[in-house]
């Protein structure tokens, strides 16, 4: 593990694998340390012979956690900087939910950097709904502190389908065991959920899709309420190069859980890419 500093604020990464493996960067969803990657694709990508790098973005982990909302273009720049610090261009970046966002952000605006992506639970149009959530999100954070059973309910509804949460209380308690487990409200959390919410209400994202000209995968989730495969494959259309899968049978926790559908997709893509 390993720390560097970037326009003032501290950011944790670990590199993992060979030394002379081409370069790949894993960007984690909201509030996400690292070490999640580690029951995702990081293992496989290490043994791939990939040099993989996780990062802790701000406002968690080894990460520092400055005052105020952070910006999707914060996060950017803060894993421009990790990959500069280690010397890295013509990277593989891979990007989960909010790290999705900001993998779009860097194709679009450091293409020096960027050789191919992976935008997993994270590209599309904002829907109605998420209009109406992401509303209510930014006016009850605008009142100050916001209480641990919102980010339970919150992480549960988006990472469970329907139908799971309605009849499955078992993998449903085993879930918010394991969220539960986190203190919440931080002032990172803050800033990390700020972010995600000014880039969910704030952002055109379609102006930024035709300046992606990188090799693409667009991977989204069936059941996923945040970025619903229509979305996905609608935002994959306008890149220059992209392809879409859908996975099956998963709502945006599956992001985690899904590996045996998505871990394959991604590897066989970076070896093409």
């Amino acid at each position: 593990m390993a720390i560097v500093e970037i326009g003032g604020t501290a950011i944790g990464f670990e590199v993992h694998g060979p030394a002379e493996g081409e370069p790949v960067v894993l960007l984690g969803g909201t509030s996400m340390p690292r070490g999640v990657w580690s029951m995702m694709q990081l293992p496989a990508l290490v043994e791939a012979g990939y040099q993989v790098a996780a990062v802790d973005p701000r406002g968690e982990g080894e990460s520092s956690a400055p005052d105020g909302g952070y910006s999707v273009a914060d996060l950017a720049a803060d894993a421009a900087g990790v990959m500069e610090h280690l010397g890295w261009s013509d990277v593989r970046v891979m990007g989960l939910s909010q790290g999705g966002f900001v993998t779009e952000h860097l194709a679009a605006s450091r293409p020096d950097l960027v050789r191919a992506v992976v935008l997993l639970g994270c590209a599309g149009a904002t829907t109605a709904y998420q209009r109406a959530w992401f509303s209510a999100m930014r006016a009850m954070f605008a009142n100050g502190p916001v209480a641990q059973e919102f980010y339970l309910a919150e992480n549960l509804m988006n990472a469970l389908p329907a139908q799971v949460l309605r009849d499955d209380d078992s993998k449903v308690s085993a879930w918010a065991e394991l969220i539960s487990a986190k203190q919440w409200d931080t002032p990172g959390d803050r800033g990390q959920y700020l972010a995600c919410i000014d880039w969910m209400l704030d952002v055109d994202h379609a102006e930024r899709w035709p300046k992606i000209t990188q090799p693409a995968l667009v991977l989204a989730l069936e059941h996923d309420l945040m970025f619903p495969p229509r979305a996905g494959r609608a935002a994959a259309a306008q890149m220059a190069n992209a392809e879409f899968t859908e996975i099956i049978g998963y709502a945006h926790g599956g992001a985690i859980e899904a590996g045996e559908q998505i871990t394959p997709l991604v590897l066989d893509f970076f070896a093409r890419v």
